[in-house]
């Protein structure tokens, strides 16, 4: 019983932190373009001054797409891209974000500042540093899972500078609970026949979580000559089973 005690402080702790946030009031919001998916979300799209995590699929880059064609939306103004170096890419080369690709998705590749910090440690200081900085249209998060304080110190940064904050978790089956105002599960979806090659970008979309607003699943394409979404095809966009 006496082992217990300790346990049921640490839930009470993760708890009472994830209660205290709640979305930035008066603050603007990112629409994605579709009514459906914005009608979901509280503040009618990715509210600025604060944290939104995209888990993808496992051996899927999916989520970096769909994030790519969200920032294209955004307003001019430089977007700080970091991940932390691998162990066996000494040089920080590996998995960095691809220029034609990015351009695709109709996103200027010479907006973003690219950084490869040595650690985890070291990537969750410079996001925290970067959030608050108002000269900075977004802030990604690559690769990266904040344990709750960690996490509570991003949300609290994205508040100060009024930012978007976007966070690309590592796989996980069930990541732990965050502070993030919503949390979202993107895996590809094929465009072209099987035997053909090509088509454009299509995403399975999930809405897992949102504070103050519901959840949802939609399939979505990228419209390449538009440069923007549209509901490749309706899905049940009810609660998802799933949730986080």
């Amino acid at each position: 019983m006496t082992d217990t005690i300790p346990t049921i402080a640490a839930l009470r702790e993760r708890l009472s932190i994830m209660d205290r946030v709640r979305p930035p009031k008066g603050r603007t919001a990112l629409s994605l373009g579709l009514p459906a998916l914005d009608g979901a979300l509280p503040g009618g799209g990715l509210v600025r001054g604060g944290m939104h995590e995209f888990l993808p699929a496992p051996g899927d880059a999916g989520a970096h797409g769909y994030v790519a064609s969200i920032l294209s939306g955004l307003p001019p103004g430089p977007i700080l891209w970091c991940r932390h170096k691998d162990k066996g890419d000494p040089l920080g080369l590996a998995d960095m974000p691809y220029g034609p690709g990015l351009a695709a998705m109709g996103l200027d590749p010479g907006r973003l500042i690219l950084l490869r910090p040595a650690s985890a440690d070291d990537a969750l200081w410079v996001l925290e540093e970067a959030l608050r900085c108002p000269a900075l249209a977004a802030v990604v998060g690559d690769g990266l899972l904040p344990g709750p304080v960690a996490g509570r110190r991003l949300q609290l940064a994205a508040e100060d500078g009024g930012g978007l904050g976007l966070l690309i978790l590592p796989p996980l089956a069930r990541p732990p609970p965050s502070t993030a105002l919503t949390r979202w599960h993107v895996a590809s979806a094929r465009d072209a026949p099987a035997h053909e090659e090509g088509g454009r970008p299509r995403w399975l979309v999930s809405l897992l979580r949102s504070r103050g607003g519901g959840s949802g699943r939609w399939e979505v394409a990228w419209d390449d000559a538009a440069f923007r979404l549209h509901l490749a095809q309706p899905l049940a966009d009810g609660p998802v089973a799933a949730a986080q």
